[in-house]
């Protein structure tokens, strides 16, 4: 069946496209006939979608050893951007996936008619405030120079970090989500800014007094989040998640995957003070 599939899929896209009709709709309908077309047995040989950051080696060393006693493999997909992994997922190239938010996911299926499901909220690493100069807030003198992303998005978000953290405040009348260095009402300690590109950020630290990492850099740069002067503290709807089909959200793998990251054994695993991971926000249900 799977060698005459694929046969069938040239076929029937190429009948129908003549016809004017959605080449993308008959895809996936063909891709899901292999799919359970595949031997059950081979159904525990997943592969994992995820993006650059920590989460693909979150799954590998937290998740999978207590999935492979029950005779699961994982083949991680490395995407080079935030946009494939979802497509991948939708399209049957991968089973699950593991490297965003509520928001993104829930934003991304809807303007793409993808049918994908969260499972499970996940640990998730946040931008945080480094130094290698300073131990503490506290610490950060007169004139201190500081570092934070150069682009629109992630700088607005830096000075959200900032106010948090009380180095900076933001003008209440102005849309934070926007915010530049002209919409701070205050800057106590007149800190000066220097924007570099993200992925320059953590090689910044050595010739900056201050630096704010997001925290896929901060992680992939070997830096322990856990001794950030500050970590972004994520709200709700911008915790990651694993997203999975949601035809597939009561296959067995996915009843397993849930049984592992409700357990003691990953809770364990990630609030190890050894662990890496340490210092990654947790979810709500670390606290039952």
């Amino acid at each position: 069946m799977k060698k005459i599939l694929p046969l069938l899929l040239i076929f029937v896209i190429s009948a129908l496209t003549a016809c004017g009709g959605n080449r993308n709709d008959v895809i996936n309908i063909v891709n899901a006939a292999i799919y359970e077309s595949e031997p059950a047995a081979e159904r525990h040989n997943l592969k994992l979608g995820v993006a650059p950051g920590p989460y693909g080696d979150m799954f590998m060393e937290t998740i999978l050893p207590y999935l492979e006693p029950k005779g699961y493999s994982v083949e991680l997909v490395l995407y080079d951007d935030f946009v494939k992994p979802n497509l991948a997922l939708g399209n049957y190239e991968v089973d699950l996936n593991m490297f965003q938010h509520y928001r993104y996911l829930n934003g991304f299926k809807s303007e793409h008619d993808l049918d994908l499901s969260a499972i499970a909220e996940i640990p998730t690493v946040s931008m945080g405030v480094f130094s290698v100069k300073y131990r503490t807030l506290e610490e950060i003198e007169y004139g201190a120079v500081v570092t934070i992303p150069d682009d629109a998005t992630n700088l607005a978000r830096a000075l959200r970090v900032l106010d948090a953290a009380g180095v900076v405040t933001i003008d209440p009348h102005a849309d934070s989500s926007r915010a530049t260095e002209a919409d701070l009402s205050k800057n106590l300690k007149n800190v000066v800014f220097n924007k570099v590109e993200a992925p320059r950020l953590v090689e910044s630290l050595n010739n900056s007094d201050v630096v704010v990492i997001n925290g896929n850099f901060a992680y992939a740069g070997g830096l322990n989040i856990s001794e950030a002067l500050y970590n972004e503290v994520l709200h709700e709807g911008f915790v990651n998640v694993i997203a999975v089909r949601t035809e597939d959200l009561s296959r067995q793998f996915v009843i397993d995957i849930l049984d592992v990251i409700h357990s003691g054994e990953f809770k364990g695993a990630i609030t190890d003070i050894k662990s890496k991971y340490s210092g990654f926000q947790r979810p709500r249900y670390f606290l039952s």
